[in-house]
């Protein structure tokens, strides 16, 4: 019956600015957590254990988020709400993002592999251009399947997440008076 149940009312307002403080505070972490890993690496070095706290929290962070804002739809309304506004469509941002990524890693990779290891320019040439070559075959289709498919098959799983709750919503309204 309800009698002793107090109704919260919550102003609008209020909830829209602590979400908005949330989310400030979310990016302020990230960014901690960023900062720490970049100087724990130049300062301890190399090594997975050093910098495994800030892994942790990044990925999980990312991960957490991405599973919630799938789960209510909010990710297909963001890429729609982004390929309103943009000249670009997401989908195609994260195709030359992913391209640029393995290039870059690549080409980084190869100029290493050039300068460190190798003993003259013929040597220095042909370790670029191999280092290069394999590491063009490794982290580009990575990169693609993780930015392009990934991007695909989550906005999929939003949409069903938002037709569930539209029709749940439309089910929901069976006796009401119209």
């Amino acid at each position: 019956m309800g009698l002793y149940k107090t109704s919260k009312v919550e102003d609008e307002r209020i909830t829209n600015i602590k979400n908005k403080i949330y989310a400030e505070i979310y990016i302020l972490v990230s960014v901690i957590c960023s900062i720490s890993f970049v100087v724990k690496y130049f300062i301890y070095g190399i090594g997975i254990e050093v910098v495994a706290t800030e892994l942790i929290i990044l990925i999980l962070s990312g991960s957490y988020y991405l599973y919630r804002s799938t789960k209510l739809g909010i990710y297909s309304a963001e890429v729609e709400m982004h390929d309103s506004k943009s000249k670009w469509p997401q989908k195609k941002k994260n195709l030359y993002f992913g391209v640029a990524l393995g290039i870059g890693i690549a080409l980084v990779f190869g100029i290493n592999s050039a300068v460190q290891y190798a003993e003259g320019v013929r040597q220095s040439i042909s370790y670029f251009f191999l280092t290069a070559a394999v590491s063009l075959m490794i982290y580009l289709p990575f990169f693609l399947i993780i930015l392009v498919v990934g991007h695909d098959v989550i906005k999929k799983r939003s949409d069903k997440a938002i037709n569930k709750i539209l029709d749940d919503d439309e089910s929901g309204d069976d006796d009401e008076k119209y």
